[in-house]
C-alpha cells in the first residue's frame, strides 16, 4: 500500500530507553508507546503499517543496539530516531537511519511529515528491490533471483541430505502464437501460464521465467519421498493443467509444456551442472514432441562418445585437411534458374569418419575456434566463387551466400576485414551476401544494425537466416539495414498440411515484400511444397527438391542444366 494514499492516522510504535516517555501531544499522529523490542515487532507485523520510533536522549549503546535488532527483526519497517537533541547524525546515518528528528522539531510539527517520508521511501527500498529480483511481466522470480535461490537451495539440502529438482518448462510453439497475434497478446498468454504455474505448485516451489517463453521450477523432496518419482508427478501435474485452454482477449488458446528434469543428488549439488543438465533434458523432450517430459539420462549415447577429444581434434583439422566446403543451390521459384549458392561447412574425421555439423559447430563456438574456421571458410567460399566468375561458370548476377557466427558478427573489424577478403580474392562485393542468425543479431540490436550498415556501404547483401525461430519480433524489420529473409525449414516442411506454419510463412512473406525484402526458404523437400510457397509468392529456394548441397566440382555443371 502506498503509505501517501494511506487516509488513516500515521501510527508511531514508540519506544524509549527508559520508562520516561517524551512528553508528545500530537493531533495528526496515533502514538502507541511499546514496552520492549518484542512489543515493537508483534505490533508492525499485525498491522504491517506505521514507523518504529526509538526514543532517547543522545546516542548511546542502548540506541545502537535497538537500531541494529530492528533492522534485523523488522527489514521493511520504516525507522525513525528520536532524540532530545540533535546530535551524533553522523553515527546515525551510518547506523542505517535516515529519519532523525530532535524533540523540538516533533512538537513543532514536523514529526507526521517525516513518518510519511520514512513510510514513502521505505516502501520504494521495497518496490526497488522486488523489481530487481522479480520480472516485470510475470512477476515470477527472475533469472538473478532463481540463481541465488538454486545456490542457497542446494547448500540447505546438501546438509540435510535431502535432494533437490529442477524443472525446465518450455511453452510449446509460443513463436507461433506470437506471429499470428501479436506480441500483447503473447505477453498475456505468458502472464496467464505464470499464473498457472503457481497454482499447480505448492507455495515452497521457486517458480523463475528466465526469459521469453521458458521458465524453471525448483522442487525441495521431502525427507521420505523418492525425488525422480516425485519430480515426474509434479512435471505431469504441470502437464495436466496446461492441457486445459486459456481465455486471452476472447479466445481460447492451447498451450502445452515440454520439460527437462535433472536431480541435484546426480550432479553432486553442482548448480551449473544442474542447470545444463536440465536444459539438455528439455531440448530432448522438445525433439521428442510436444507436451514430453524427460529426465536427463546420464548414459553415454554414440553422440557424447564422438564429443570425446572432439576439441583436440578440431585443433589439427585445418592443417590435415580434414574440412572441405559443399554448395547448396538456391534457385528463383518463378522460373527455376538458378540464383546462388550457399556455402556449409563439412568436417570428414580419418577415425570418426564424417561428423555431423550439429556436433562440431557447437564445439567451435564454444571454443572460440569459429573465428579462425569461419575466416577459412570465407576466404577459400570466395576464392572459388570468384574463379566460377572470371571463368564464366555462374550467371554475373549470381550470389555466393556465407553463414557469420556470433563471434565472427561480434568482431569489431569485420566490415574491415570482409573489404580486405574481397579486395584478396578479387570478388566484388555486390556477389557476396552474409547470412546472420536473428538471435544473434537481437543480442545487441543497436550494435547490430551499425554492423550491418557498414557491411552494406560495401555493396555486401545481408540476409536474416532462420527467420522466425529467434526472439524478435516482425515489427523490428523495418528498421534493419537487410536484403533478404530466410523462412526456416522448420516452417517449411509442413506447409502443406499444417495451416499454423502456413499462415507464418506467408505472413513473413508479405510483410518481407512490403519491406521491399526477398525471400528465400529452405528445406524445400517436394514439388508440393514449391507449389505452395508459389502461391504465397516466394523469391527463391534452397533445398533437396532441386540439389542436395554439391562439392564444388560439380556446380558448373548444374548451372548449365538451370540456366
Amino acid at each position: 500500500m502506498n503509505p501517501l494514499l494511506h487516509t488513516e492516522l500515521p501510527t508511531l510504535l514508540l519506544l524509549s530507553a527508559d520508562d520516561a516517555l517524551p512528553s508528545l501531544h500530537l493531533s495528526d499522529v496515533t502514538l502507541q508507546p511499546a514496552a520492549s523490542l518484542d512489543d515493537i515487532c508483534a505490533a508492525w507485523l499485525e498491522a504491517q503499517h506505521g514507523v518504529v520510533c526509538l526514543y532517547s536522549k543522545r546516542f548511546n549503546g542502548w540506541l545502537e543496539a535497538a537500531i541494529e535488532r530492528v533492522r534485523l527483526m523488522l527489514p521493511e519497517a520504516p525507522l525513525l530516531v528520536l532524540l532530545e537533541h540533535l546530535s551524533d547524525e553522523e553515527k546515525l546515518i551510518s547506523a542505517g537511519v535516515q529519519e532523525i528528528l530532535s524533540l523540538h522539531q516533533a512538537k513543532s510539527g514536523l514529526l507526521s511529515h517525516v513518518m510519511l517520508l520514512a513510510m514513502a521511501r521505505r516502501q520504494y527500498d521495497i518496490d526497488q528491490k522486488h523489481a530487481a529480483h522479480h520480472d516485470p511481466l510475470t512477476g515470477l522470480a527472475n533469472r538473478g533471483l532463481f540463481q541465488d535461490r538454486l545456490d542457497h537451495c542446494l547448500v540447505q539440502s546438501q546438509r540435510r541430505g535431502l535432494d533437490v529438482s529442477l524443472l525446465f518448462v518450455d511453452l510449446d510453439r509460443f513463436r507461433v502464437v506470437n506471429e499470428l497475434h501479436g506480441h500483447q497478446f503473447g505477453d498475456l498468454l505468458l502472464i496467464a501460464c505464470a499464473q498457472r504455474l503457481r497454482d499447480t505448485l505448492r507455495r515452497s516451489d521457486t517458480v523463475a521465467r528466465l526469459g521469453g517463453n521458458s521458465f524453471a521450477v525448483i522442487l525441495e523432496a521431502g525427507g521420505h519421498q523418492d525425488n525422480e518419482q516425485m519430480s515426474a508427478a509434479v512435471a505431469q501435474k504441470i502437464s495436466t493443467a496446461f492441457q486445459r485452454p486459456f481465455a486471452i482477449g476472447g479466445e481460447e488458446i492451447f498451450s502445452t509444456v515440454s520439460i527437462g528434469i535433472e536431480l541435484a543428488s546426480r550432479v553432486s549439488y553442482d548448480a551449473g551442472q544442474l542447470v545444463r543438465h536440465a536444459e539438455l533434458a528439455l531440448h530432448q523432450a522438445k525433439r521428442e514432441g510436444r507436451n514430453v517430459s524427460h529426465v536427463f539420462c546420464h548414459r553415454s549415447s554414440p553422440a557424447d562418445k564422438i564429443r570425446v577429444g572432439l576439441e583436440s581434434a578440431l585443433h589439427h583439422a585445418l592443417e590435415r585437411e580434414e574440412l572441405r566446403l559443399v554448395y547448396q543451390p538456391q534457385v528463383s521459384i518463378s522460373d527455376q534458374c538458378f540464383t546462388g549458392v550457399e556455402v556449409l561447412l563439412r568436417w570428414q574425421h580419418p577415425v570418426l569418419g564424417d561428423v555431423s555439423p550439429a556436433i562440431f559447430i557447437p564445439v567451435l563456438e564454444e571454443t572460440g575456434l569459429i573465428e579462425r574456421f569461419g575466416e577459412w571458410v570465407l576466404r577459400n567460399a570466395c576464392q572459388q566463387y570468384a574463379d566460377w566468375l572470371s571463368q564464366g561458370l555462374v550467371p554475373e548476377d549470381s550470389k555466393l551466400s556465407v553463414n557469420l557466427s556470433p563471434r565472427q558478427f561480434r568482431q569489431r573489424d569485420l566490415a574491415e576485414r570482409i573489404q580486405q577478403l574481397l579486395a584478396d580474392c578479387a570478388l566484388p562485393p555486390q556477389r557476396l551476401t552474409l547470412e546472420i542468425t536473428e538471435s544473434t543479431l537481437m543480442v545487441n540490436l543497436d550494435h547490430g544494425v551499425q554492423i550491418l550498415n557498414r557491411l552494406r556501404t560495401l555493396g555486401v547483401s545481408v540476409a536474416i537466416d532462420d527467420f522466425g525461430t529467434g526472439y524478435s519480433s516482425l515489427a523490428y524489420l523495418k528498421d534493419l539495414p537487410i536484403d533478404y529473409l530466410k523462412i526456416d525449414r522448420m516452417f517449411v516442411q509442413d506447409i502443406v498440411t499444417d495451416t499454423h506454419d502456413a499462415a507464418i510463412a506467408s505472413s513473413i512473406i508479405n510483410l518481407a515484400h512490403n519491406l521491399g525484402l526477398k525471400v528465400i526458404a529452405e528445406g524445400v523437400e517436394d514439388s508440393a511444397m514449391l507449389d505452395v510457397l508459389a502461391v504465397f509468392g516466394c523469391d527463391q529456394y534452397q533445398g533437396f527438391y532441386f540439389a542436395r548441397p554439391l562439392p564444388a566440382a560439380d556446380i558448373p555443371a548444374l548451372v548449365t542444366r538451370s540456366v
